[in-house]
């Protein structure tokens, strides 16, 4: 048995047996109380105990216990846990003690019960997040058909002068990097299938490779890609920006609906400048295509453009069109809802750029595979 020295220390005794210690702790560890350390208790508890077995803390004699107690048990358990041979067990003590213990607890000293209902937990809320975002994307695309027909007929509540400056920059001032990356593309495709088709002597069907892949695959998704990166990681950063001063709040105090007056014309812009830039983007790499045609193979571009003429049908061209239209819808509808989601706080608006070129990115690749697979299906 041990005594505290003093009168106002608490009284605590540690009863030695068989494979079990117990720490008894009794009268008043209140505020007024002087605790004794956790060092020195854990010292007095584990000179008693035996290598290996049981440590019982038994507060039923407790008259009183002050919340720093939890502390003091809480430190005094994590030194008697340095002994992985000894088990600890806590016993009849208040519940504001218990309870702040447990808080106190990583989650991996939790029982497994704990664990099964965190994972649970964890669960039921990553479901919940998945389906408000299903939800969110539901209402954004809902939103926008029931409105587009107002921004028609000029009835929505969006300004011209935005419309023309969002067109400007999704448009025209997309065209120096479009036009770089899909001539490349054009040039690096021709180059590739020019190697291959001459070892077998077909460098006359180079026409037909590069035609189909960029006029049914390339020319939307590296269109798209420069977008998602350049346009969309834009519009989300601009929104967050928004977002976070408090902007968007204020529209809709003044009785603007923010979808209306910012998600709308960026949508519109997007959707109306993606197709053209996949005409102008396929073309272009056509274009690369032939260059390095008429260079590897001395094929002039009058044969090379007589050849693609009767390769690739207009079916081709269809389907990049109404992909890069697809595309373009993804791109502006993540890259406004990112936005108007992210926290009110500097690195969100990194954060929402961030997410929406990764989510863009995935998105259009998802929408590329549901294409080849309905296409396939379709014969077309």
């Amino acid at each position: 048995m041990a005594l505290a020295p003093a009168a106002q220390q608490p009284l605590y005794r540690i009863d030695a047996g068989e494979g079990e210690t117990t720490l008894w702790l009794s009268g008043d560890w209140g505020a007024a109380a002087r605790l004794p350390t956790s060092s020195a208790l854990a010292r007095e508890v584990s000179a008693g105990a035996s290598a290996s077995g049981r440590i019982v803390i038994d507060g039923q004699a407790l008259e009183a216990a002050h919340p720093r107690v939890a502390a003091l048990i809480y430190t005094l358990t994590q030194r008697l846990r340095s002994n992985d041979r000894l088990q600890i067990e806590l016993r009849h003590l208040p519940n504001s003690v218990s309870s702040l213990v447990e808080l106190a607890r990583p989650a991996s000293e939790t029982s497994g019960r704990g664990r099964r209902a965190r994972w649970v937990t964890r669960l039921g809320a990553a479901s919940r997040n998945r389906f408000e975002v299903v939800g969110t994307v539901a209402r954004l695309i809902g939103n926008a058909a029931a409105v587009t027909p107002r921004l028609m007929v000029g009835r929505a509540q969006a300004r011209r002068v935005d419309f023309v400056a969002l067109l400007r920059e999704t448009g025209a001032s997309s065209l120096p990097v479009v036009t770089v990356v899909n001539l490349l593309i054009g040039a690096v495709l021709g180059f590739v299938g020019a190697v291959q088709l001459a070892t077998f002597g077909a460098g006359l069907y180079l026409a037909d490779l590069v035609g189909i892949a960029v006029a049914r695959e390339m020319a939307a998704i590296m269109t798209a890609f420069i977008m998602a990166g350049r346009i969309g990681a834009s519009f989300a950063a601009h929104l967050a920006t928004m977002e976070a001063n408090e902007e968007i709040d204020a529209l809709r105090m003044i009785g603007v609906s923010p979808f209306e007056f910012l998600v709308l014309p960026r949508l519109a812009a997007l959707t109306l400048m993606m197709p053209l830039l996949f005409l102008y983007a396929a073309a272009l790499g056509i274009g690369g295509g032939m260059i390095v045609a008429d260079l590897v193979l001395n094929t002039s571009p009058a044969s090379f453009f007589g050849r693609l003429e009767d390769a690739v049908a207009m079916r081709h061209f269809v389907i990049g069109f109404v992909k890069a239209v697809c595309f373009g819808i993804l791109i502006a509808l993540t890259s406004c809802h990112m936005g108007m989601s992210a926290g009110r706080n500097a690195a969100e608006v990194g954060r929402a750029a961030t997410r929406t070129v990764v989510v863009s990115i995935i998105g259009i690749i998802l929408i590329d595979a549901v294409f080849a697979l309905c296409t396939n299906a379709l014969g077309i």
